[in-house]
């Protein structure tokens, strides 16, 4: 899962984070029966997963069946909520395509472009502040400067491999 100084998270890995994400979004440790039921898994192949994630430091246990995102899981999600904003941005505003159909093709490339990549066309752009739903788009620099605030609690993003692995 780690790839150079940074890490290359799977998707499987980034569903488990958003669904933690959803589910604790009021300040509440997220429970395990809602982060299997969101994903459509047994509570048990959850809590294993989950287990992996703890180790690579992306999730906390705060508590039997209680878990949150760690600082380092925070800013994993919020760099993929930044890539995913800035490729719909990209392909609506430059392709013409439809919003739907971009945050489809944005969901199943925003893991495979480096954020060197996502850097340049998010600074073509001219640093959209919403993606074209009207979500608050996080920027790399709030991100690597720990100044992630509480207005990315919504994202277009969805969770995409449902009992797929």
């Amino acid at each position: 899962m780690r790839e150079g100084n940074s890490y290359r998270v799977s998707r499987r890995a980034l569903d488990y984070l958003l669904a933690i994400y959803i589910t604790s979004r009021r300040g509440n440790a997220a429970r395990l029966t809602e982060i299997s039921r969101i994903l459509g898994v047994s509570a048990p192949s959850a809590h294993e997963y989950l287990a992996e994630l703890i180790s690579y430091g992306l999730v906390a246990k705060v508590g039997r069946g209680l878990y949150r995102l760690t600082h380092a899981g925070e800013k994993t999600l919020m760099r993929r909520i930044w890539a995913h904003g800035v490729l719909e941005e990209m392909l609506v505003r430059i392709f013409k395509i439809d919003v739907g159909a971009a945050c489809s093709i944005a969901s199943q490339i925003d893991l495979e472009i480096r954020v060197e990549e996502i850097e340049k066309i998010c600074s073509v752009l001219g640093h959209p502040k919403r993606c074209p739903h009207g979500y608050a788009i996080p920027h790399i620099e709030d991100i690597a400067e720990d100044r992630i605030d509480q207005g990315y609690g919504r994202s277009c993003i969805r969770i995409t491999s449902r009992a797929s692995f």
